[in-house]
């Protein structure tokens, strides 16, 4: 439980459900800050915490390694052939493009949200 008095928490992430945000691709929201649009899950930085993979604009990743996404950066579709578990913190919303380069969906707090709540 949090009180007014709290100096922060712990989020138990094997408790959390994985929820589909894409193909083959699975997330847990671990904290959303609706207040300044912040979300732990694009500017995104990426800590590789197993597999690997290979960002088409920043290079191969493997286990350990950190990738930064600097705010307004396009990117080519991320395709992972390995189980892959990133830890990703975004400061703003995320745009995914279609393959023909309209808005497919944005992932904001909104959005994390209505998956959250529709997986409860």
């Amino acid at each position: 439980m949090h009180s007014d008095n709290d100096a922060g928490y712990t989020v138990h992430c094997n408790d959390l459900k994985w929820l589909p945000l894409a193909p083959a691709v699975y997330i847990k929201v671990i904290k959303l800050v609706p207040e300044t649009g912040e979300y732990t899950i694009m500017s995104a930085e990426i800590y590789v915490m197993k597999g690997r993979g290979a960002h088409p604009q920043t290079g191969h990743f493997v286990a350990g390694d950190y990738v930064s996404e600097h705010k307004g950066a396009l990117h080519d579709p991320l395709l992972f052939d390995y189980e892959t578990e990133l830890l990703m913190v975004s400061r703003g919303p995320s745009v995914f493009l279609a393959d023909d380069g309209s808005d497919l969906y944005t992932m904001d707090v909104a959005m994390l949200q209505r998956m959250n709540e529709a997986a409860a």
